[in-house]
């Protein structure tokens, strides 16, 4: 696995180069430590485990695309099956490749176009409860905001009275990452301090009332059937009816993906935003004057092209905090990627947060600068520098519907509310399945009209608030 000119890493030296990040349960502070000074790769030998921390655009693609059939999903993701099953995020081989075509249609543009409406109507309709003034989660109100999208576009129903029930079966299986070595795959030796932490509730209880959830929903929609309703549920319940068809199990399993996955990542990547608007005042002017075309009419699907800036301020929100901030891969095969050679069973993993806070791919990167992805003069990073979806056959079905789904929402906020900094408050930064805010993102709701503070912040230095994080 290693290359005669370079050591690999064991545990000794793993142990003192993370020394610091431990201390503060840091799994991305610890990540960058180890990266630190490599350029292509970091080799590791932990206790016979082969592990391979990617570091280079074109490796990375080589491993989630060229090696796609030599690998199976990485220790991290499969953690999750408590809760997921074997869906769609989970599965692997022909089973995952099945599902995938079932579910691929209703991801289509014409679908698309309909799900913006949608989307639109939602996002007015939540919003309608805002106050003038008010301080608000972002991260707890984009949760609800996307579950309820996901319900009515994907799964044909209404999850609003459900949200409290779905969140703690969430909750409950991300608390499974509590301890920040469980989010980084193959280092399940370097360990973090304990964090305190509340008596937590027993965590089969929220996941088995998720899984009853989804039962329920199919149950009425096999005693209800009806013509394809253009969702997910449609699809995935027809194609058990036809030989050699989806199981029961396996529809239960690609619902729980879809609703479950299907909004925590589009959530995070909302709030994130929404926080770093309200620190940019200047970005966020130049967001409304944009919007400010659509004349007040919430954007249909045909408009979203037009939002460039609208999109691009999201691109520069996961580019700094990209929801999916680790890929892992287990290889099922002896490989050779760059020179490194990788037997069976060995672990490699491609970081997002390090890709995208690499000043050899982003100068500055630690600026929320989304004009950079309007300029190709600037932005001129390879390809796979930019990964918040992956890439290769397993790269998120989902992709265009996420794109679609947050560039709306943000544009119809926009129009009607600027977001304030909530003065002293410092984003922190929790590594689990998720890149998630530890402790919320509140931010000051002012209706477009009155004027939000035009105090001029400091910028962020993006680092040291990500170095921040922890993990409890």
């Amino acid at each position: 696995m290693s290359r005669p000119h370079q050591r690999r890493m064991g545990l000794l030296r793993l142990w003192w180069r993370t020394r610091h990040a431990r201390g503060r349960r840091d799994a991305g502070a610890a990540l960058r430590a180890i990266a630190r000074g490599a350029q292509d790769a970091v080799g590791l030998r932990l206790r016979g485990q082969h592990i391979l921390l990617v570091l280079d655009p074109e490796l990375a693609g080589q491993l989630l695309s060229g090696h796609a059939a030599d690998t199976i999903k990485g220790p991290g993701v499969q953690r999750t099956r408590a809760l997921l099953g074997d869906g769609l995020l989970t599965s692997e081989g022909a089973s995952h490749d099945r599902a995938r075509r079932l579910v691929a249609p209703a991801f289509s543009p014409r679908r698309l176009d309909r799900y913006t409406a949608t989307f639109a109507h939602i996002t007015q309709t939540r919003m309608a409860g805002w106050r003038d003034g008010q301080q608000m989660d972002m991260h707890a109100e984009m949760a609800a905001l996307t579950l309820e999208i996901v319900g009515q576009s994907l799964l044909g129903i209404d999850l609003s009275p459900q949200a409290a029930r779905v969140r703690a079966g969430l909750e409950a299986t991300l608390s499974e990452f509590a301890d920040s070595q469980a989010a980084l795959p193959g280092l399940g030796r370097l360990r973090f301090p304990p964090a305190p932490r509340a008596a937590p509730a027993p965590r089969a209880a929220p996941q088995a009332a998720i899984h009853q959830l989804v039962d329920d929903i199919s149950e009425q929609r096999r005693k209800n059937p009806a013509a394809d309703r253009g969702d997910v549920i449609s699809a995935l319940l027809a194609a058990t009816a036809e030989p050699g068809g989806l199981t029961d199990g396996e529809v239960h399993d690609h619902v729980i993906t879809l609703m479950m996955a299907g909004h925590e990542t589009t959530a995070s990547a909302l709030a994130w935003t929404l926080h770093l608007l309200g620190r940019h005042q200047d970005v966020q002017r130049r967001l409304q004057a944009e919007v400010g075309t659509l004349g007040g009419r919430p954007p249909g699907f045909g408009d979203l092209a037009a939002l460039r800036y609208t999109r691009a301020v999201i691109s520069e929100a996961i580019r700094l905090y990209p929801p999916a901030w680790l890929i892992g891969r287990t290889t099922t095969a002896d490989l050779k990627l760059g020179g490194w050679q990788l037997p069976a069973g060995s672990i490699a993993v491609v970081s997002p947060l390090l890709l995208h806070h690499d000043p050899r791919w982003f100068p500055d990167p630690e600026t929320f600068d989304p004009g950079r992805w309007l300029d190709p003069g600037r932005q001129a990073a390879p390809r796979h520098a930019y990964l918040p979806f992956g890439t290769g056959p397993r790269a998120c079905i989902g992709e265009q519907f996420a794109w679609a789904e947050a560039t709306t929402v943000l544009a119809v906020l926009a129009q009607t509310w600027a977001f304030g900094a909530v003065p002293g408050f410092r984003a922190t930064v929790q590594y689990r399945v998720t890149l998630r805010p530890a402790a919320g993102l509140p931010v000051l709701l002012h209706a477009r009209g009155g004027a939000p503070a035009e105090r001029v912040l400091r910028p962020v230095h993006l680092r040291r608030a990500v170095d921040r994080g922890g993990t409890g």
